[in-house]
């Protein structure tokens, strides 16, 4: 019988196969792989051979079942009438090895009227009963030759329950002689009856059993049905290109549901060739690097792919492979990336209750996001700005497609409680961002929900409160935080170990917190909170984002907090040995009382985070280091065996040390002068390491991107009551020598490189530093004093005034020349101080750091003036020691493999450089319409290329010439309340479908226009000057090119990564009362999505094919032109900056202004000012009389911004 399309969703498994192995008996349906000498080998199984084992294990399981059942003798025909209509379906219990006795027992369990019911071996006992008593489960299979594991030992202690010893593959498998077992059952009568149960992860309390019945496997198979309609944006079904005799393996378990529908769904359903085993081997990089020629689809852990990823040898094998399937947690978008790039990767999203509903498959450079089927049901409702939560809504066609159904057949909507974002030009693309259940989603798929640990820890007396963190990271963690934060000791600390302790065992999920993954919050990060006190989590979560990262790579690093001295490998003897190992297991599983020398150790619940932590221990003890890997307790997985290859890599490196020892003496006898013993010293190294950094390094590629100017900035602080300004300045002095001992950059200068050098390009820069630290009590020459109490107005009165520009002219607070000569401090600052406050103004070199740099250096000085006062937090821990090597961006370029040639680089991307396209080479010249750069905006899909690079006048000197009129310091207020109505008045003019902006997108697009307009109108109005319809403004952005660089780039790095977004529109058209601002926006937007990783890549490469950095070019440079620059500010928190409040009130700037006044003849820059505490923003900007005058006849413009201050050049 041929399976036909208007069978597909209605067919049942059993008889998929049964009809496979007669009509075609020889074709290989599973293959079971084993290890030789690191080789695969495989046992292929016919599809013959499999269904006589299916038809084997039924009968096995129906003359059981009968025993216990007690059913009358009779016939086979009598006996199998009575097994194919009981009066429920029986629940069979399981947990075994990932073999193909999973499938069998599958299958034979449907044909014999029963369900397997696989089981988590990760539940606790607790969890475990839950699921079998809901599942009325009375029946246990064990397999034969297995010992009974200690969570089943736990679970017949509490539950009567009959064992049924299940016989080995082998035995199975040897079925020649089995007669069939019929299974002729209608799909209609068995819709609602289970095929397998699984159950919940209990992360919402204790697990449940979910029945995956016929009726929800064949959602599964009927995905191929769902039609090409409108609102599937050309995407085809998921199971497209799974094709019949593809090769598959997966690395999840069977008790997972991603491991059934790769082991057993799919290999039935569509004709795969499923590779399962070796048998007892976790699945690791090693193992599948072992398979990659013998697999075509593979199913991975998202753990696994990150792993795979930071793996260019392994991944480069992979070539061959069709795809990657990954499914059952968040992964590395970066990482994984670059899988992408070598072998596509399908990222599937579902549920256990409803398997993968309405996925599509979304073009490989979307592989991030996902996209569902109209037919999927799925709602994405907002929830707060730009995050989505998801839910499902039956439809006509919820019994082909929508299998959540099946479970809740009572439900006509169910909220999945995920939540997304949605693509800013691809609407129906969307990505996880998390759960709003609050549930912690770990990088192996597995689920904590935090609830309960969080609320026993923080019944502790001397908690304030706590968070579980972990989320797409491989182990969960605690952030605490503390009444008192002053009380920090190890007393406390164990006082509350011993709370987490009572967590780990009293809750439903067997993954335990472990002791080096918790954490203290910072005393002057607290917790954000609701009006009630309720921990906002969300939000808290994001104010430490950046905390949570450094601490997880700070255990992948160390286990600092590992109590390494409780261990010893005791070496007299093989049984020494074992002993030792044993009781390291034992401290990582408490929960097993017994180690087996014989007994796998994995079959114990030892799982791929616990073998890091075990091999961390034994390596700390040993001194093996990297000599002892994974892989070694992986290939030898008891005890036993275990203790017997670390025997020999002890030994090994024993006699290792021994000729390394033989040598040094050899070369201390021939060199007895040479004071060895001093050069290995600590001291020795470090002061070697400080006056090899004192020798300074040249700038990098990506630091030409900004030339030489000083970046200026001015804070307000208030001075705490009682302090003399002569008292601040001293502590500020203090702070700063201390920065310069953590960053020595800080205390150098910058300097033209010379042209001797090898590789010397014009226009480059170098760092020279002084050769030795300041003492503690030195004056930095870089921080000046000046009391103003005397000509300006106090802070109070500042405060009053919304700290104005007009109150001072910028070189009051700092003179400095912005365009300094060779060489040059990289820093320069002056403290101003009024009467009740401080005005601290700084300059740091632009082409040395960039804004995100000069925020590092800036957090760093205050943190040091914190520690200084005795803030014992305040240590710049997050600050990475490799944060000023501007050598990072082009050692990691190298070692990631994103360099190309030249030639290859889309000759667009010039257009995100502050150079003209006529520096670089074989390009075309000329200037580039607006026509021009739009026909190049064609869907990727028919055309790979980037708009041509806007064109520009340029300068031949930097700066430019100042012009004879200088522009006049303005600043605008948008409130809250009026971004508010430009939201909602823009937002539902949506105009080009595909496009969605956001309220910043809106701000700054209604700036752009204001500042262009005035101009437009006193060109047309005052000047008669006429515009041709393709003549272009542009918009220059800068945008901080980090996260599209490289995840290795310390998050702290402080050299530049900026790159130039460059949006543009017809000057008519951008200025037109015709055009509205949610138009502009989508422009801003749309422009804003052509930046990728590749991109930011691609703009190293050509600053790299330089030969001349002296000439850079920007279109606002000047004043007569119809462009601008904007510097969003917008999301910057000044609160991130604190001093302390032992001499500023408060320790962070009530406000902090650029130092603008300075480009005021030489450029059009638009400033986008830090959210102020109502909500509103402030616009500052350079004008010319006649312009303001424009501005404040402008009706949409007043309509929503006030003038706040005016000040005359």
């Amino acid at each position: 019988m041929v399976d036909t399309d208007s069978l597909y969703g209605r067919r049942l498994i059993p008889q998929i196969l049964d009809r496979l192995a007669v009509a075609d008996p020889e074709r290989v349906v599973y293959s079971i792989a084993s290890l030789s000498d690191g080789a695969p080998k495989f046992k292929h199984i016919t599809a013959q051979a499999f269904g006589r084992a299916v038809d084997k294990t039924a009968w096995w399981l129906h003359k059981h079942l009968n025993e216990m059942n007690a059913a009358p003798n009779g016939d086979l025909a009598q006996e199998h009438a009575v097994t194919q209509k009981p009066p429920k379906i029986q629940a069979l219990g399981y947990i075994g090895p990932h073999d193909i006795r999973h499938v069998l027992l599958t299958y034979g369990a449907v044909k014999a009227g029963c369900a397997a019911l696989f089981l988590s071996p990760k539940n606790n006992i607790t969890g475990a009963l839950a699921v079998l008593s809901a599942s009325d489960c009375s029946i246990w299979v064990k397999p034969r030759e297995q010992a009974m594991l200690p969570l089943v030992e736990g679970i017949l202690q509490e539950r009567y329950m009959r064992v049924l010893e299940l016989p080995s593959v082998d035995e199975l498998l040897e079925a020649e002689s089995t007669e069939p077992f019929v299974f002729d059952k209608a799909f209609e009568s068995v819709i609602n009856e289970p095929f397998c149960i699984l159950h919940t992860s209990g992360t919402t309390g204790v697990p449940k059993p979910i029945l995956w019945t016929h009726g929800l496997i064949g959602t599964m198979d009927a995905v191929r049905l769902l039609p090409p309609i409108e609102g599937d944006g050309g995407l085809a079904p998921w199971t497209d290109n799974w094709n019949e005799g593809d090769r598959i393996y997966s690395s999840f378990p069977m008790s997972h549901g991603a491991g059934v529908i790769m082991d057993i769904l799919m290999p039935s359903l569509f004709n795969l060739h499923c590779i399962l085993g070796p048998s007892g081997v976790l699945p690791n990089l090693g193992l599948i690097e072992s398979l990659t020629d013998h697999i075509d689809i593979w199913s991975m852990v998202p753990s696994l792919v990150d792993e795979l990823g930071e793996n260019p040898e392994v991944l480069a094998k992979f070539e061959s492979s069709k795809f990657i399937c990954a499914s059952g947690g968040p992964v590395s978008p970066v990482i994984v990336s670059k899988v992408n790039k070598v072998v596509r990767v399908l990222n599937l999203t579902g549920t256990t209750e409803g398997l993968f509903i309405g996925n599509l498959w979304v073009p490989r450079e979307d592989w991030h996001w996902f996209a569902f089927h109209p037919y999927s049901g799925f709602e994405f409702k907002e929830v707060q700005p730009g995050v989505y939560e998801h839910w499902v809504h039956r439809n006509e066609h919820w019994a082909l497609f929508q299998g959540i159904f099946y479970t809740f057949p009572d439900q006509d909507s169910i909220n999945l409680k995920d939540l997304y974002i949605r693509h800013p030009t691809k609407p129906n693309l969307w990505a996880f961002s998390g759960r709003s259940d609050d549930v912690v989603v770990l990088s192996n798929g597995y689920k904590i929900s935090p609830l309960d640990t969080e609320a026993l820890v923080t019944t502790h007396p001397a908690v304030e409160g706590c968070l579980m963190i972990g989320t797409g990271k491989p182990q969960a963690g605690l952030l605490i935080e503390l009444k008192d934060h002053s009380e920090k000791n190890n007393e406390l600390f164990d006082s509350i170990w011993a709370i987490v302790e009572r967590a780990n065992n009293s809750t439903f999920q067997k993954t335990r917190l472990q002791r080096e993954y918790i954490a203290f919050s910072e005393a002057d990060r607290p917790f954000i909170r609701t009006d009630k006190q309720t921990i906002k989590r969300r939000a808290t979560l994001d104010l430490y984002a950046d905390f949570i990262e450094r601490f997880y790579i700070s255990r992948d690093e160390e286990a600092e907090d590992e109590d390494f001295d409780a261990f010893s490998i005791d070496t007299t003897s093989i049984d020494t040995i074992s002993d030792s190992v044993s009781h390291v297991m034992r401290s990582v599983l408490p929960e097993v009382d017994d180690f087996p020398a014989d007994e796998d150790v994995f079959d114990l619940g030892l799982d791929s985070l616990l073998v890091f932590r075990v091999i961390r221990i034994i390596r700390a003890v040993t001194g093996l280091e990297e000599r002892l890997a994974p892989r070694h307790l992986y290939a030898h997985p008891t005890i036993e065996e275990f203790s017997v290859q670390l025997l020999k890599i002890l030994e090994g490196d024993k006699a290792r040390k021994i000729a390394a020892d033989s040598v040094s003496d050899a070369e201390t006898n021939t060199t007895a002068e040479t004071p060895c013993s001093d050069m290995e010293s600590e001291k020795m190294k470090n002061i070697i390491a400080d006056r090899k950094r004192r020798l300074g390094s040249k700038m990098n590629p990506f630091d030409a991107v900004n030339p030489n100017h000083y970046m200026g900035l001015n804070f307000y602080f208030a001075l705490r009551p009682g302090v003399s300004f002569e008292e601040a300045f001293a502590k500020l002095q203090a702070g700063l020598v201390r920065a310069f001992e953590i960053i020595p950059e800080l205390d150098g200068k910058m300097m033209l490189a010379s042209e001797h050098e090898f590789g010397h390009k014009k226009g480059e820069y170098r760092i020279t530093i002084p050769p030795h630290p300041l003492s503690a009590s030195s004056k930095p020459r870089q921080l000046l004093y000046k009391d103003l109490s005397q000509v300006l107005p106090s802070f109070q009165e500042m405060r009053q005034a919304g700290f104005s520009p007009s109150l001072f002219s910028d070189d009051l607070v700092l003179d400095c020349p912005p365009f300094p000569p060779m060489p040059a401090d990289i820093l320069v600052a002056q403290a101003n101080f009024v009467g009740g406050g401080c005005i601290l103004a700084t300059n740091f070199i632009h082409t040395c750091l960039d804004a995100v740099g000069v925020m590092v250096a800036i957090r760093v000085w205050a943190e040091c003036c914190r520690y200084l006062d005795g803030g014992e937090t305040a240590t710049c821990d997050w600050f990475d020691p490799e944060s000023f090597d501007h050598d990072l961006p082009e050692i990691i370029w190298e070692q990631e493999g994103y360099a190309k040639p030249v030639h290859e680089v889309d000759p667009g991307t010039w257009g995100f450089l502050p150079f003209t396209t006529e520096i670089g080479v074989n390009l075309r010249n000329g200037t580039a319409s607006y026509n021009e750069i739009m026909a190049a905006e064609k869907p990727r899909a028919t055309q790979n290329t980037l708009p041509p690079a806007p064109v520009f006048p340029g300068s031949s000197v930097w700066p430019a010439a100042p012009s004879e009129r200088s522009l006049n310091t303005t600043v605008f207020l948008l409130s809250g309340e009026s971004i508010h109505r430009l939201k909602q008045e823009a937002l539902p003019d949506t105009g080009v479908k595909g496009v969605f902006v956001s309220v910043i997108d809106i701000v700054q697009a209604f700036f752009w226009r204001a500042s262009i307009r005035s101009r437009y109108r006193v060109a047309k109005e005052i000047r008669n000057q006429t515009f041709q319809p393709d003549e272009l403004s542009i918009l220059e952005m800068p945008i901080d090119g980090r996260a599209y660089f490289s995840s290795l780039l310390p998050s702290s790095y402080m050299g530049s990564l900026l790159i130039m977004n460059r949006p543009v529109m017809p000057i008519e058209t951008l200025c037109s009362p015709e055009t509205n601002i949610s138009r502009i926006a989508r422009v801003i937007r749309e422009a804003a999505a052509r930046i990728t990783p590749s991109v930011v890549h691609d703009t190293f490469t050509l600053l790299r094919s330089m030969t001349d950095y002296s000439k850079p070019a920007t279109a606002n440079m000047g004043l007569e032109h119809m462009n601008a620059m904007i510097s969003n500010m917008m999301l910057f928190q000044t609160s991130d900056i604190s001093f302390g409040d032992s001499f500023f009130e408060g320790g962070s700037p009530e406000a902090m202004r650029p130092q603008i006044e300075r480009g005021h003849r030489r450029f059009r820059f638009l400033v986008i000012s830090p959210m102020r505490k109502d909500g509103g923003v402030e616009l500052v900007l350079g004008t010319l009389p006649e312009e303001l005058n424009m501005l404040m006849s402008d009706e949409e413009f007043t309509k929503y911004a006030v003038l706040l201050d005016h000040k005359r050049a």
